[in-house]
């Protein structure tokens, strides 16, 4: 026997057999797969070092000290105009954030030499897209409004929740972690050439429920959307009873993360260990959070998917969890 030739008869039908099997959509090692990450925020414990004067939950962590924040704010007790301890500030990281209900009241300044800023009041159903290098916050001398109710906001930064302040005594540090140094530590405000824009819009507002291109039953409130930052957010909406379409299928990202948090109602999540996984039923309620990342999959099993109907919040980052890496990939259909 020729076993130099046999060797390569038997690597040249092992190569065939992989591409078979690859071409046939099949998976032999299946073990690439993360599962969802299902979090009940209501039962998580507030934070032992809380954030921005409030009650928080930092109930999930990403990369590079990202965090999404649950915050409760107290209402004013008392006539006198409320403070701001940090006065006009900004961060070297983008960050959005969503008012889940009450309101509160933040000034935002397009200068760092301004005096009279805007003062900005969100409200239930306020949407907040604030780009790195954006101005906010602000001396209470010039007006004396304040927040009416207790709100409770949902905060992602993308960065360690350092700020860096304007004005004669200008510094960069970390409020709320006093005894961390920010890296990198840049606190010449000066030094900024181009001061950013947040974008604001009130959901309930300014925004009509449209029909979901992408899914039969749906209905969504695009809130940003940019493709070339790798960046996009809306509210989705169901109705009782809604069931997804039959041909729908599972699907997943390579590279790109998507978070949902439920704002209203309830609706049953699928969670898979893998494709050939028939997966596993976990229902959903009001303040449940649920983190896709890359490799996980995506699908919704036979019947009903909400009782009541349901409303959640969807943001998607096409890679890192952080802006600047559009575009964000189209989902891939899982093959078993």
């Amino acid at each position: 026997m020729n076993w130099k030739n046999e060797c390569w008869r038997v690597t040249r039908s092992l190569a065939m057999l992989l591409t078979l099997f690859c071409t046939a959509g099949l998976v032999l090692a299946d073990t690439a797969w993360t599962p969802l990450q299902i979090i009940d925020v209501n039962s998580q414990p507030w934070d032992s070092q809380p954030r921005f004067q409030a009650r928080t939950k930092t109930f999930f962590k990403g990369p590079n000290n990202s965090g999404l924040i649950y915050a409760h704010f107290q209402p004013s007790w008392d006539m006198n105009p409320p403070s701001d301890p940090l006065g006009p500030h900004y961060h070297l990281w983008h960050e959005w954030g969503f008012l889940i209900r009450g309101d509160f009241v933040i000034h935002e300044p397009v200068s760092p030499y301004q005096k009279s800023p805007v003062i900005h009041r969100f409200v239930e159903g306020t949407w907040l897209d604030r780009p790195a290098y954006t101005l906010h916050g602000g001396s209470w001398e010039t007006g004396g409004l304040r927040a009416q109710n207790p709100s409770i906001l949902l905060l992602f930064e993308e960065g360690d929740g350092s700020v860096v302040t304007v004005g004669p005594e200008g510094e960069h540090f970390k409020p709320d972690f006093p005894d961390s140094k920010p890296n990198p530590y840049e606190p010449d405000w000066k030094k900024v050439q181009q001061f950013q824009h947040p974008w604001l819009v009130d959901s309930a507002l300014d925004l009509e429920w449209e029909t979901d291109s992408d899914m039969d039953g749906r209905f969504v409130k695009w809130l940003s959307d940019d493709p070339s930052q790798g960046f996009s957010a809306r509210l989705v909406k169901i109705p009782p009873g809604w069931s997804a379409p039959p041909n729908l299928g599972r699907q997943y990202f390579e590279q790109a993360h998507r978070l949902r948090y439920l704002l209203f109602g309830d609706m049953k999540i699928w969670r898979y260990t893998g494709s050939a996984d028939s997966g596993e039923t976990v229902r959903v309620t009001e303040d449940y959070f649920v983190y896709q990342p890359p490799n996980s999959i995506w699908g919704y099993g036979n019947g009903p998917v909400t009782e009541a109907g349901a409303v959640w919040l969807e943001v998607t980052y096409a890679k890192d969890l952080s802006v600047g890496h559009g575009p964000i990939e189209e989902p891939k259909q899982v093959k078993n």
